[in-house]
């Protein structure tokens, strides 16, 4: 189902709200005052926000519009609330993981979503890890995106899509012929983006079978 692109607190607040049902369930679910702390940690989070309560309370109640959270119905004092990411995003464990940690910590490339979703469940291998992003990718409207390598850089970066799409500069897309020219549409450059990607994966496969091989 299509998503309205939220605001950059919405997905800082609900990223937050997955992170720690997973990550110190104990204190799960939370008060928007422990929201508001998770939201605004100063590591682990990129960019470093300051939202205040207000804030957090006003992208709680889109966020439960759009049935991504929920009150929930046992608090004793102050009200509690629970995500409901999983369910209506239609993910994995996995996908989920890669998913969050990107809205939590900004793009990414391979080696830094691997080591950095593994708390939360994510994919333990290259393969799993290719396998949750193809899924994530892979959809009417995709849920991520693969960034074209920054200067310096010696591996491209991985985006989430759900506050927006990348501008078209930003996107890693192969050179356009003249039969594809005139694709101007983000979702069709995010998908042939997202092949080229796959592609990438598979030959860094291949290359590692053979040297297997060649070495037995």
């Amino acid at each position: 189902m299509p998503h309205p692109p939220l605001t950059a607190a919405e997905a800082r607040v609900v990223a937050a709200l997955v992170e720690k049902s997973i990550a110190t369930p104990a204190y799960y679910p939370m008060t928007v005052n422990a929201l508001a702390a998770a939201a605004n940690q100063k590591t682990s989070r990129q960019p470093v926000m300051s939202l205040s309560e207000g804030e957090i309370g006003a992208a709680l109640n889109r966020l439960e519009e759009l049935k991504l959270v929920a009150r929930d119905s046992f608090s004793a004092r102050a009200q509690k609330w629970r995500h409901q990411f999983l369910h209506q995003m239609l993910l994995k464990p996995q996908t989920q993981a890669i998913l969050v940690t990107l809205m939590l910590r900004g793009p990414q490339t391979l080696a830094e979503l691997r080591a950095n979703a593994e708390g939360l469940g994510g994919p333990q291998d290259t393969d799993g890890l290719n396998a949750a992003l193809q899924d994530l990718s892979d959809r009417a409207q995709p849920l991520v995106a693969p960034l074209a390598r920054a200067p310096g850089q010696s591996a491209s970066r991985w985006t989430h899509t759900l506050s927006g799409a990348p501008s078209e500069d930003e996107i890693h897309i192969p050179a356009p012929t003249p039969a594809d020219a005139t694709t101007d549409s983000v979702g069709e450059r995010v998908t042939l983006a997202s092949l080229t990607a796959r592609v990438e994966a598979l030959e860094a496969r291949l290359a590692g079978l053979e040297a297997a091989l060649g070495g037995g």
